[in-house]
């Protein structure tokens, strides 16, 4: 077999006409991908690593996808050396902004694509073979600091109302930035004790209907936005004027594209925000923002946990556990339990805070009111036994 460079640099490009084959081969490839996730997201995450995958097959080798596969099937490359290159490429690969090349996250994330598109196209690539020609960079989990209250609140007063509204519903449902864009009217029972939410199932990452509740201080931050923003659209955060129409697209995919922009837009929006505020402008370890919507989301199960409901708090979010398969409460249990853990998901409703605070101080008092009780009756009973004896 002819060395990787050699044959790579003297195989000659195809015609214009080979370039759309691969087009074809690499949209089919990425329409496998949509019918398995039901995602756009996910569609055009694996676009852009094969957008990558391209990059480095033209500025190494003056390449196409399609004279990659070629060569692969004539046996005059492995397809290991190419993946091996790939990875010095991506460790290496360096802009103006990226002065150390990919992160271990990112060059895992961008392989085992090229890895598995190249298994789309008929290529035989195992993973014991790739674990003796090269291993891939361990991830390093780096440590992301938890929120405090105090944070929250900065930056909820410096949000403008649907900002400050999404972080709410954020805190007190668990739920994820793209299931709150999706959020309908209907999907809202504002007059259950809790208000209930109903994720719908196209909307969730598990592709699974289920239930969560938000805060009362959440609800009072929904209803003024609505008072203030009218309901006459049937999207919470999504403006369906906005919804454009354009007739390269299916209805689908322009909503999909649609709901991306508007994730993007309240991320940026969050990200503009907290410039405002220098103490919490900070990076985690991985260099990304301290405070985002995902950070949200990890101080609601962070709390409930703290109030020793940690499987509830998983349920509600819609993570996905075997120890979860058979936890299902009723209505009525979930809402009460949902009241018990409230208060460790209000930012800054002091009142409601105050309240459950002088719940818990009479109930100690009863509580201590019982134990006194109970020592006198056993004095009682100590002073009987010994008159007896």
């Amino acid at each position: 077999m002819m060395t990787l460079s050699r044959s790579l640099s003297n195989y000659k490009t195809k015609s214009e006409d080979m370039s759309i084959q691969i087009n074809s081969k690499i949209e089919d490839y990425l329409e496998k991908k949509f019918r398995i996730s039901h995602s756009f997201n996910t569609k055009n995450v694996y676009g852009a690593a094969l957008k990558k995958f391209t990059e480095f097959a033209r500025v190494r080798y003056n390449f196409s996808l399609d004279d990659m596969s070629n060569q692969i099937f004539e046996n005059s490359v492995d397809p290991l050396d190419i993946l091996d290159e790939y990875y010095t490429f991506l460790s290496s690969y360096k802009t103006k902004t990226k002065r150390n090349g990919y992160s271990s996250e990112a060059i895992n994330q961008y392989i085992r694509v090229a890895k598995d598109f190249l298994n789309h196209q008929g290529c035989k690539i195992y993973n014991e073979d790739m674990k003796m020609k090269f291993r891939l960079p361990k991830r390093v989990s780096a440590y992301q600091k938890g929120l405090t209250r105090e944070a929250i609140n900065r930056v909820i007063r410096f949000a403008n109302p649907k900002l400050a509204t999404a972080i709410l519903i954020a805190c007190s449902s668990g739920m994820r930035i793209g299931e709150i864009i999706q959020l309908k009217l209907s999907d809202i029972d504002l007059n259950a004790t809790p208000a209930t939410i109903t994720i719908r199932a196209e909307t969730a990452k598990t592709r699974e209907t289920r239930l969560t509740h938000i805060s009362s201080e959440a609800k009072n931050a929904l209803k003024d936005y609505l008072a203030r923003y009218g309901t006459q659209n049937q999207y919470l955060f999504l403006r369906e004027h906005e919804l454009e129409e354009d007739a390269e697209l299916s209805d689908e995919e322009r909503y999909s594209r649609f709901v991306i922009a508007s994730k993007h837009n309240l991320e940026s929006q969050l990200g503009r925000c907290i410039k405002k505020i220098p103490e919490l402008n900070a990076k985690n370890e991985n260099q990304k923002n301290w405070i985002h919507f995902h950070a949200f989301r990890a101080w609601f199960k962070t709390q409930v946990t703290d109030a020793h409901q940690s499987d509830f708090a998983e349920a509600l979010m819609g993570h996905k556990s075997l120890k979860l398969v058979y936890y299902r409460q009723n209505d009525k249990v979930r809402a009460r339990t949902y009241l018990d853990v409230e208060h460790a998901v209000t930012v800054s409703d002091t009142e409601k805070i105050d309240r459950n605070y002088t719940d818990m101080q009479k109930d100690n008092s009863e509580l201590r009111g019982i134990v006194d009780s109970l020592s006198r009756q056993l004095r009682s009973l100590e002073e009987r036994i010994e008159v007896t004896s």
